[in-house]
């Protein structure tokens, strides 16, 4: 008799044979390493119990006596494989039967074993991960304290139709192939750290038609009318060894051709103001998102496995159109569950609020992502969405997660990396594995916010030590020194291609700011001692206002980055600041021109000091730039930047409006000093637009509703508060403090408005 969870790891990696690839990896690309499928078999007399644990290096796919053991897809956590896998259990009673059972696994490369491709011209991830290698798997079978079986010696593999397999490449399947062996797998003992993963795992969650199948010289294009982040589904007749190739596309040019530039994986093969953007030996010149299938006769089927796409439009060659039974986009990511709904009543608005839940969710699998060209957890994306995701849904698995690729790849010195997990990049970082001060502000940030919203102490008391390394890191540099480590304010159309963003000095003093703020907080919170920190981040305020306010009461350049960070950090009255933002704004032509971190700071301070209506009307205009332009296309998901200059089409890095809609039109924000969101101000903007809002979200406490309906001039609004919430209710002008009670409670307001 053995505890399952020392079964599993007692159990030993087993793999096909290990890959080679040439000195240089460029043999990578070739056809001649096809996946591999291990094999086992186990017996039970009952079947009631019978459980499955296992973990990967890689991707995988699971079966037990040919049938799947769950529907998720894209199995195998990307993380630091050195330091920690994340295993999955699965219940196999309805799967297994008395006497021998067979068990199958189907590995793919995933994150463990990447491409050689350049990325950027210049981050080879098979360089830059901390371990790469074959794909392996660690398997345990068991039924109560028995063990019925692990993965060993005696195992054997097979070949897998798979003749190449990568995140950002695609696929290549030959059906036509047969497995060949079986051959004995080559075993391992196990030494690494293991723990049950905590990320909603990724689903096959809805499907998109093809509207458009259409023939053309060379080739078919396909149309499924949005812009899909997950499989192609193929079906199509078919002769005996036929090859089809599928290229996918976001968008399409003036002439109605594909354009690939906007999702080449890693812009490689792209001409860019700094030159050609290499992939590396043995690369493609272009680094295309790809799809190959070799056909069987008769009718053929092709759906993905271990590649997802970012796609609306698919280049079909070697079938011609008539032939194409069916072709579909599957939505996959993973499979959160939902926290908020929003019915704003106004076509438009509800428009931009769908089109920032999809590339919110095409971009998330097993980690927050950016975009299908890079698939990387930036830190400074997390900071500036964080807040509009959480209202959206809950995050808690992917908090825990991202918290801890983090702290697993802290410097020595105490530094934060620039992605979660680590895989190279370092833009303007004090030295390597440290980012850019906004993206490595995601670590206290999100800990800050586990704590706000969801009540999750356990990750602040398991994170502290780091962050109190974290603290003493930053307080060890001059902050002049420091300062220059910044990106500024990323994205803002005042700053197109690979232009400075506005008040980048200013910018880089407000980010240290920013990060000694948070993590005082976040020791308030704990009832750790931090009064150096709170020293520094006082005489630090004082030294940014000394250095960047004039005598006019503006700062730095006098841009909206500059008055929003100002006003949020501090740097003087808020309320009169906020004012100057709003009135910058309309000075602008309303456009809000801040970057990533300067708009979702504005949303929210436009919302607390009243100025709702500028930014509503910046949501709704239809000048350029304009959300109403992003979206003209009707692919119904958000683009990178307004201007499109090598941008993605499928990015949310400004989605951050769903935080502003949230609060202003649902009238729900979650209180500064709030635990698991146990204080909530109600505050609804009475948009002119609509007649009629209802916005709920659910809290650790329970359901919180606002709604709010006006006739003949007069709103009624209406809340429902959780038991243990406590509420500051404003409508108009009128204040209704309602303190937490026992039990469900209904508040009701009027005002002319």
């Amino acid at each position: 008799m053995t505890n399952t969870r020392v079964a599993l790891a007692t159990a030993q990696w087993v793999s096909g044979a290990e890959y080679d690839y040439g000195a240089d990896d460029a043999g990578y690309y070739g056809d001649e390493h096809r996946n591999h499928v291990v094999r086992g078999t186990f017996a039970v007399r009952e079947t009631d119990g019978v459980r499955l644990q296992i973990a990967s290096l890689g991707y995988r796919t699971c079966r037990v006596n040919g049938l799947l053991v769950s529907d998720e897809e894209l199995c195998g956590d990307w993380t630091r494989f050195d330091k920690l896998v994340y295993f999955d259990e699965y219940d196999l009673s309805a799967l297994v039967r008395p006497g021998e059972n067979v068990i199958e696994i189907e590995l793919g490369n995933g994150w463990y074993n990447p491409s050689p491709l350049t990325l950027f011209g210049k981050y080879n991830l098979r360089e830059r991960l901390a371990e790469v290698g074959t794909p392996a798997v660690l398997v345990a079978v068991t039924r109560g304290e028995e063990l019925l079986a692990r993965s060993d010696e005696t195992w054997t593999y097979t070949l897998g139709q798979l003749t190449f397999n990568n995140v950002y490449l695609g696929e290549r399947r030959d059906l036509t192939l047969t497995a060949g062996g079986p051959m004995p797998v080559v075993a391992r003992e196990n030494t690494r750290e293991l723990e049950r993963g905590v990320v909603p795992r990724c689903r096959q969650l809805g499907r998109e038609r093809a509207v458009r199948i259409e023939q053309r010289e060379g080739g078919v294009l396909v149309d499924v009318g949005r812009i899909v982040a997950g499989f192609v589904d193929l079906r199509l007749r078919s002769r005996e060894g036929q090859v089809v190739t599928m290229t996918f596309a976001e968008v399409v040019d003036d002439n109605d051709e594909p354009n690939y530039d906007t999702n080449l994986a890693g812009l490689v093969g792209l001409s860019t103001p700094r030159g050609m953007c290499p992939g590396g030996p043995g690369a493609p010149e272009l680094a295309y998102e790809r799809d190959v299938v070799t056909c069987v006769e008769g009718e053929s089927r092709f759906t993905s496995q271990f590649c997802t796409h970012s796609f609306r439009y698919v280049w079909v060659e070697g079938v011609p159109a008539e032939d194409i039974l069916s072709i579909e986009g599957i939505y996959v990511h993973s499979d959160v569950t939902f926290a908020g709904t929003l019915e704003t009543g106004d076509a438009f608005l509800d428009e931009l609020l769908d089109a920032a839940r999809r590339t919110k969710l095409n971009n998330i699998h097993g980690i927050w992502e950016d975009c299908a060209r890079e698939r990387l957890g930036y830190g400074g994306d997390m900071v500036a969405l964080f807040s509009s995701n959480a209202y959206l849904y809950d995050a808690q698995g992917l908090l825990d997660k991202t918290l801890a690729d983090f702290r697993r790849d802290q410097t020595e010195r105490g530094g934060m990396p620039e992605t979660a997990p680590f895989m190279g990049i370092g833009s303007e970082g004090p030295a390597y594995g440290e980012g850019p001060l906004l993206w490595q502000l995601a670590y206290p940030y999100l800990a800050l916010q586990a704590d706000r919203w969801y009540g999750r102490r356990d990750l602040l008391e398991r994170e502290w030590p780091s962050l109190r390394r974290m603290a003493d890191y930053v307080l060890s540099f001059d902050p002049v020194e420091l300062a220059r480590h910044c990106l500024g304010d990323h994205g803002s159309v005042l700053s197109q291609g690979f232009g400075g963003t506005p008040d980048k000095e200013l910018c880089g003093w407000c980010a240290i700011l920013w990060i000694l703020d948070t993590l005082r907080q976040i020791a308030e919170r704990l009832g750790e001692e931090a009064g150096d920190v709170l020293a520094a981040e006082e005489s630090l305020r004082a030294q940014i206002v000394d250095r960047f306010r004039h005598e006019d009461g503006s700062f730095g350049d006098g841009t909206q980055t500059a008055y929003a960070f100002a006003a949020a950090l501090g740097l003087g009255d808020a309320a009169e600041l906020t004012v100057r933002l709003a009135a910058r704004i309309r000075e602008d032509d309303g456009v809000l021109s801040c970057g990533i971190f300067g708009t979702v700071l504005a949303f929210d301070l436009l919302h607390r000091y009243g100025f709702d209506d500028v930014a509503e009307a910046w949501l709704t205009s239809d000048g350029d730039p304009s959300f109403r332009r992003m979206l003209a296309s009707g692919s119904g998901v958000l683009a990178e930047e307004f201007h499109a200059f090598l941008s993605s089409y499928d990015h949310a890095m400004f989605s951050s409006y769903v935080q502003w809609m949230y609060q202003a039109l649902g009238g729900i924000s979650i209180a500064d000093d709030a635990v698991a969101a146990n204080r909530i101000v109600v505050a609804p903007f009475f948009s002119k637009l609509t007649d009629h809002v209802r916005c709920a979200y659910r809290t650790p406490q329970g359901e919180l509703v606002v709604e709010w309906r006006r006739t003949d001039g007069v709103v009624e609004l209406e809340v429902d508060v959780p038991a243990g919430t406590e509420v500051a209710l404003r409508c108009g002008d009128v204040v209704e403090p309602l303190p937490a009670a026992d039990e469900v409670r209904r508040a009701r307001s009027s005002a002319r408005a």
